[in-house]
């Protein structure tokens, strides 16, 4: 019966060490290892360039006006940085996207972010995210007259073929605006390395890091059909014609883009919520970003601008983790 008893208490006095053992060694389960991969969906501020409006305002416009960016004013004044006919408002104004750390920014998803563990320390990411929208042109098609209304051109009694049908009468068959034939992209690429840090608490990760961004930002636009006319003097003087179709005169292919180079140091921790499940927060201590802007239309000079933008303490981003 001794025996017995010694033979019960030997077993659990080897038994007790041994499931004590993960939980001493519990570090091991929770903290990045050598050939691990790690997928990360981050949110926080927007990393494309300003594309709220569709990138539209990188677009010379068609009606003559001076090319740059910038809110229509018809006086001189300029306004909180926004240009007007002459100035051209900063880049930062209207392009760039520098941090921010309120709430709302912190609901954005930015993208996917890939880590792969070279050593048990050190890891290499790369963060793509890309959009595109294609908007195929469609021609303006002119009402017609059903006797109801009455065509452009008859108010002084005299037919104008030439004369855009555009506005008819109740009754009338109405007519069908042209929609701008458009291709826009919006591209962001980060490339980075982190050092991971060991700390007594095994759940938590603090890092340190470095990061290349590129962003490029472009939209093309094409003018369908429009049916547009302009008042023209000789047809007038000749006789009863009086309008030509403005694409006779207009540049039909406009385009602008905007390229954005940076780079800078992160800094983060990450909490393992259980083995393989992970919950970050990353700032940026210290960014630069260099963008240059291009205006472009047929058979006319580009339009240049440039902007060197630093920040600290930008761009928060809230991460959610698996890794494996």
């Amino acid at each position: 019966m001794l025996k017995r008893l010694s033979i019960i208490l030997l077993t659990i006095l080897m038994v007790v060490p041994a499931m004590a053992q993960p939980q001493e060694g519990c570090e091991c389960m929770y903290a990045p290892k050598k050939g691990q991969w790690q997928i990360n969906l981050a949110l926080g501020n927007g990393q494309f360039f300003n594309d709220a409006s569709g990138l539209f305002y990188l677009l010379p416009n068609a009606d003559g006006s001076a090319m740059g960016i910038s809110f229509i004013n018809d006086d001189f004044q300029e306004t909180a940085g926004l240009g007007n006919n002459y100035i051209s408002a900063d880049l930062s104004s209207y392009v760039l996207n520098t941090g921010s750390l309120n709430f709302n920014s912190l609901t954005n998803i930015i993208g996917v972010q890939g880590k792969y563990f070279l050593t048990n320390h050190i890891d290499l990411n790369l963060m793509v995210a890309y959009k595109a929208n294609l908007q195929p042109s469609k021609n303006y098609i002119e009402g017609v007259n059903t006797g109801l209304g009455y065509l452009n051109g008859m108010q002084d009694g005299n037919y104008d073929p030439t004369a855009p049908v555009n506005q008819v009468g109740v009754g009338d068959v109405y007519s069908q605006k042209a929609i701008l034939g458009a291709v826009t992209h919006s591209l962001f690429t980060q490339i980075g390395a982190d050092w991971y840090f060991d700390v007594k608490n095994p759940r938590i990760h603090p890092y340190v890091g470095v990061f290349g961004q590129f962003k490029l930002a472009r939209v093309e636009a094409f003018y369908p059909y429009t049916g547009q006319a302009i008042y023209d003097e000789d047809l007038a003087d000749a006789g009863q014609l009086k309008y030509t179709d403005i694409d006779v005169y207009r540049t039909n292919y406009r385009a602008g883009q905007v390229f954005g180079f940076g780079g800078g140091l992160t800094t983060g921790v990450e909490y393992s919520l259980s083995e393989g499940l992970i919950i970050g927060l990353e700032v940026a201590p210290v960014a630069y970003q260099y963008s240059l802007m291009q205006l472009t239309m047929n058979d006319q000079d580009p339009y240049y601008a440039a902007n060197h933008n630093i920040t600290a303490f930008a761009f928060p981003q809230l991460k959610f983790g698996i890794r494996f």
